[in-house]
């Protein structure tokens, strides 16, 4: 039994009311096959993690994915035991001789017409613009990379809208008929769409069996998009309790105060905000040991090194890069106060509801974050921890010193955090209501 599973059945920390149990769920566990345009992304651990709980519930789990990442590629899926389930439906990920590869999507054509979908094959030929700005010959591919991992019948699962557009052409053409899934996250209902027509996931919309959203605010954005209401779901993603032992924040007189935060260097995490507020709260109280770690990369790395130089904090501050889970953990367990300034980008990019923040709640640290998007979701601003406007790094700095002036406060937004993740974040939970809802529709 873990720390917090112990500290809950003593009735110190309040836990979530357990389901009847899986076994239910596992005689009518579907097939899933999860299709993606890049798989597996090192920042997709949600994924993953849902993958590996539904595959506890019993579900046979298969992965398509158009090609692999280009730069970070995460090892999870091989840790969890999908390595052997992976398949990519890029021909250029196969073959890179041209003649090759139109000889691969004439086999590809062949075996969909074996396999009942002529009609579809003959569609596709004769449509227009391809979905994704695919090749006809890739949509012949994927297509047959997908009926062989068994997407017939079962169900069909795409992890954001842009993979989901893809499948839903397909499906739209008849190349392939398993019930369509899509999981919106953000990236997918905002930035992503700034660029297109306002009609860009009406086949998706119109294709798809259900459409899932991972908070309110983006279940709402994809009704404001015309997705019909009867479709959309609402279902936070979730974590692995038990993998995030719960320990009790103590800030104790003399010792140093760690701050922590998890996150790539982009815009919409806002660790430029961060930085200046951690900077404030340091002038403000010079008599105390305070220290800041950023973890993650991306391409504000160097841009942001620069600003903790300029700023004199270099003795406080550490950016170590991209690190693994495990680092992570160990990093989360070391600090006091978990720390993430989200904020819409310059180009509209937002965040879901971040991962992060629920592993650092799960660990029973305070949150100190932001107004934005999802968060208020997931952090209760009072209870479990504080949350101010987008960019004002000022009252993000009275934040932090309101945290680190009550000691009290701190261990008890950690408790209460904790709860809040096992109601309702808690991905065996999540898990269940997800594979429930995937079964319905595969009948």
């Amino acid at each position: 039994m873990s720390e917090a599973s112990a500290t809950a059945a003593k009735g110190e920390l309040p836990s979530a009311q357990q389901s009847s149990g899986p076994s239910a769920t596992r005689r009518t566990a579907p097939r899933i096959t999860y299709f993606s345009l890049s798989f597996p992304e090192l920042t997709q651990t949600f994924v993953f993690n849902e993958m590996r709980h539904l595959k506890a519930l019993g579900a046979d789990i298969d992965i398509v994915a158009l090609r692999p990442p280009r730069n970070e590629m995460s090892d999870l899926p091989q840790r969890y035991g999908f390595g052997e389930r992976i398949a990519y439906a890029d021909p250029g990920v196969v073959v890179r001789n041209r003649t090759q590869r139109i000889g691969l999507a004439g086999r590809s054509a062949a075996r969909l017409v074996a396999a009942g979908r002529g009609d579809g094959v003959w569609r596709l030929l004769r449509s227009g613009a391809d979905s994704q700005s695919l090749t006809r010959s890739m949509n012949l591919h994927i297509a047959a990379r997908l009926r062989a991992r068994g997407a017939e019948g079962d169900v069909l699962l795409c992890h954001f809208g842009p993979a989901g557009r893809v499948a839903a052409h397909l499906k739209a053409m008849g190349l392939i008929k398993a019930p369509l899934v899509t999981v919106f996250h953000g990236y997918d209902v905002t930035q992503y769409l700034d660029d297109k027509s306002p009609a860009e996931y009406r086949e998706l919309f119109q294709s798809a069996d259900l459409l899932i959203a991972i908070s309110d605010l983006w279940h709402r954005r994809l009704l404001e998009l015309g997705a019909p209401p009867e479709k959309i779901e609402t279902l936070h993603l979730g974590i692995d309790c038990s993998a995030f032992e719960y320990r009790p924040r103590r800030i104790e007189p003399g010792e140093p105060i760690r701050f922590v935060s998890v996150g790539r260097m982009t815009e919409k995490k806002g660790h430029r905000y961060t930085v200046e507020a951690f900077a404030e709260l340091a002038s403000r109280h010079p008599e105390l040991d305070l220290k800041l770690d950023i973890a993650g990369s991306g391409p504000l790395f160097d841009e942001l090194q620069g600003l903790v130089n300029r700023l004199g904090l270099s003795q406080r501050v550490r950016l170590l890069g991209g690190i693994n889970h495990d680092e992570v953990r160990r990093l989360l367990d070391a600090a006091h106060i978990f720390v993430l300034h989200s904020v819409t980008a310059g180009d509209g990019d937002m965040e879901g509801i971040p991962v992060s923040i629920m592993e650092a709640m799960a660990m029973g640290l305070p949150v100190a974050s932001t107004l934005h998007s999802g968060i208020p979701e997931l952090v209760a601003d009072g209870r479990s921890g504080l949350l101010v406007a987008e960019r004002d790094a000022q009252a993000f700095a009275d934040a932090l010193g309101r945290l680190i002036g009550d000691p009290a406060l701190v261990e008890g937004m950690g408790r209460d955090g904790r709860a809040i993740i096992e109601r309702d974040y808690n991905a065996d939970l999540q898990a269940e209501r997800l594979l429930g809802r995937l079964s319905e529709i595969s009948r």
